[in-house]
């Protein structure tokens, strides 16, 4: 992960295993041992959801590309715009329906 590609200078630039993107703009999903002292009690990332190795890979096992990823707590940055991940998951129906070429 370089921070470089989404416009964070030069942050960070490291290996991450079991890394899965949720947005356009950067957001991951992934392993983050260096945080481990900090899960369940503190936000201490760049923004990505950290894990252990070991839940990393369990999830990274577990997902397809296109499946919902729905974060919640007091400390989410509230919901991702539409077009900035792989689908639109967060566009209510009749807004979906709106941009059809078929209405």
């Amino acid at each position: 992960m370089n921070s470089e590609t989404v416009g964070l200078g030069d942050a960070y630039d490291k290996m991450v295993d079991y890394s899965m993107r949720l947005t356009w703009s950067g957001m991951y999903a992934h392993a983050a041992p260096w945080n481990a002292a900090y899960f369940g009690r503190a936000n201490h990332s760049s923004g990505c959801i950290g894990m252990s190795d070991a839940d990393a890979a369990w999830l990274y096992g577990q997902l397809q590309a296109g499946d919902p990823f729905e974060i919640s707590g007091a400390d989410t940055k509230g919901t991702v715009a539409p077009g900035n991940g792989f689908g639109a998951w967060n566009v209510p129906w009749q807004q979906w329906r709106a941009m059809s070429a078929l209405h």
